[in-house]
């Protein structure tokens, strides 16, 4: 008797285990994602509901395989990107983020992202949680890796809709330090102070436009000049890391 206990305890755990394949995880993060995208669609009167928890329940579910399962710092997930779930990672492998639209809101889009990370005690990941009510999040959708002084910095750039016509970009600096992920890393140096992130607001149009990029050959950072009437132009606005910090230089 013992010996089957023992032969059913060991299959469950193989049963467990196999379940738990990239292939496996992707698919149960699939089923729970598309959730968001047919409660959207729903003309059902508690749909705004069924919505808000299928978003609380993503989030969990991504949080919880991305914590557990070292190796989805790696993985592609093919499928979700295709499902819309943006996925951007640092050229070291060491971060990303996931960033998806909530679909809660009308011209005004809402997003949530999750944060992964490798520290020296394993991959963790932790959920963009707003600062404040109304704190809109932005949706990440590209990495950049600066190396400097033995340190490893992380630029992430991120797109924000307020309404039709009002947009937003920002580029953001993160550092993983003593095991956790700091989104307050003041290494821009503006005439305002030290900051960890820089900013535009525009007014959309249907033209092609300007976005702010990293070039890390130069290791510079150019942010599209904004004219006084809210529209993007095709000059820019240069900062360049002096080997401390960024700092505005003529373009």
């Amino acid at each position: 008797m013992k010996h089957v206990i023992i032969f059913l305890i060991f299959s469950l755990f193989l049963l467990k285990s196999f379940g738990q394949t990239p292939k496996a995880i992707e698919a149960d993060l699939l089923r729970s994602f598309k959730k968001i995208e047919y409660w959207s669609a729903s003309k059902n009167e508690n749909a705004l509901d069924s919505l808000g928890l299928a978003n609380t329940l993503f989030a969990q579910n991504l949080k919880k395989y991305t914590s557990k399962y070292s190796t989805t710092i790696s993985y592609t997930f093919d499928s979700l990107i295709k499902a819309h779930l943006d996925i951007s990672t640092s050229d070291d492998g060491l971060f990303r983020i996931y960033s998806w639209d909530t679909q809660t809101g009308g011209t005004m889009h809402f997003f949530e992202n999750a944060f992964q990370f490798k520290a020296s005690d394993g991959v963790k990941a932790i959920l963009d949680t707003p600062r404040r009510e109304g704190d809109n999040r932005p949706n990440y959708y590209k990495v950049y890796t600066l190396k400097a002084a033995g340190k490893s910095y992380y630029l992430a750039v991120s797109l924000g809709i307020g309404s039709t016509k009002d947009m937003g970009q920002s580029i953001q600096i993160f550092a993983i330090e003593k095991g956790k992920l700091d989104d307050d890393v003041k290494l821009i140096k503006t005439q305002s102070g030290m900051h960890s992130h820089l900013d535009i607001e525009y007014f959309f149009n249907t033209k092609k436009y300007p976005a702010i990029s990293y070039n890390a050959v130069t290791q510079t950072i150019s942010l599209p000049l904004i004219s006084n009437k809210h529209k993007v132009t095709n000059k820019f606005i240069t900062y360049k890391f002096t080997g401390k910090y960024f700092e505005r230089v003529k373009s």
